[in-house]
């Protein structure tokens, strides 16, 4: 009978690549270093759930390096048994399976580890789901972290889902994967809210509109992009944004007390978008009407009002420090 031991470590991997450490104190009130994946470490390899049960030589998977590895203990379980196990379980975790909540990557470590040492892996990263996904910033992520876990593993992958001699995709490019597609989860557009949306009642405007007045001296910054916003504002002690649109009445009646008032206010960030170009951001944050007016410290929402009656906005801005 073969007694040797084998290490048994947990390799983790961070999908959201260091966003959900940046922005989950602004949307959670506390701080998640990450968005986890990982994959179990023994007998020279690397086994995850990915496209399937997958099998790579250790931290070449399409995930990158581990930010973190964790060491499980020792099995005197051989290879040949391990592996076995694996097929046994091998419908379970399919690409078909495949559940960001209740059966994904992690589920998949935490069986092998009660399987190999007879414990599970940490206890924050199985419930991670449940806690973080359900947010809003989870639910701008859950596209991305989807489509990226069920990628295909690459041309050195065992899979013991599939017969051996299976033709296997080929290989994915050499770019950051990863990045490229939290990336483009942040920056498309988000579900449009079920609320009444005034922002579609969009008034025709008239045959000669009104000219518009030109201002010149003011501190606002226009963000036009989702990623931005989300910087700013958890960069940004203080900071207050103006919601609006070109064609809104009420938001060309305020728009140059806003202005005037960033220049008598310098230590607040004064921030504003035009909904027209930049949906994903209004309804990423639930924005029915417009003006819309926030204001947050240090990355935290502490009021929130709509129209433009002037003298609302004068008061809550003398509330701040």
């Amino acid at each position: 009978m073969d007694h040797h031991k084998y290490k048994v470590s947990l390799n983790m991997y961070d999908l959201s690549q260091g966003m959900a450490r940046q922005f989950s104190p602004m949307f959670l009130g506390k701080q998640i270093d990450a968005i986890w994946h990982t994959g179990i470490v023994v007998y020279g390899k690397e086994y995850y759930f990915g496209g399937g049960i997958c099998a790579q030589t250790p931290k070449s998977t399409i995930y990158g390096y581990p930010i973190e590895v964790s060491q499980l203990g020792e099995t005197e379980i051989p290879q040949g048994t391990f592996e076995e196990f694996l097929r046994s379980i091998s419908s379970k975790y399919s690409m078909e399976k495949y559940d960001l909540f209740e059966n994904n990557c992690n589920n998949f470590t935490n069986e092998c580890a009660l399987f190999l040492v007879g414990k599970g892996i940490p206890e924050n990263i199985i419930g991670l789901p449940q806690e973080f996904l359900n947010t809003q910033l989870g639910q701008m992520l859950k596209p991305a972290i989807e489509q990226f876990t069920n990628k295909q593993a690459t041309a050195q992958t065992e899979h013991f889902n599939e017969p051996q001699n299976q033709q296997l995709q080929p290989p994915p490019s050499s770019q950051n994967i990863n990045a490229q597609i939290i990336n483009q989860a942040l920056l498309q557009p988000q579900p449009q809210s079920s609320q009444p949306i005034s922002l579609n009642q969009k008034v025709q405007p008239a045959q000669q509109p009104p000219q518009q007045q030109t201002i010149t001296d003011t501190n606002v910054t226009a963000i036009d992009d989702l990623t931005t916003y989300l910087c700013l504002i958890e960069s940004s002690p203080v900071s207050i944004v103006d919601f609006y649109t070109d064609w809104c009445g009420p938001c060309k009646t305020i728009k140059p007390l806003f202005h005037k008032l960033s220049l008598e206010h310098p230590h607040i960030n004064f921030y504003n978008v035009n909904i027209d170009k930049v949906r994903e951001i209004a309804d990423s944050l639930q924005v029915s009407s417009i003006p819309t007016f926030i204001i947050y410290e240090n990355g935290q929402q502490k009021e929130r009002w709509t129209g433009g009656n002037q003298q609302t906005l004068i008061n809550n801005l003398q509330k701040l420090k």
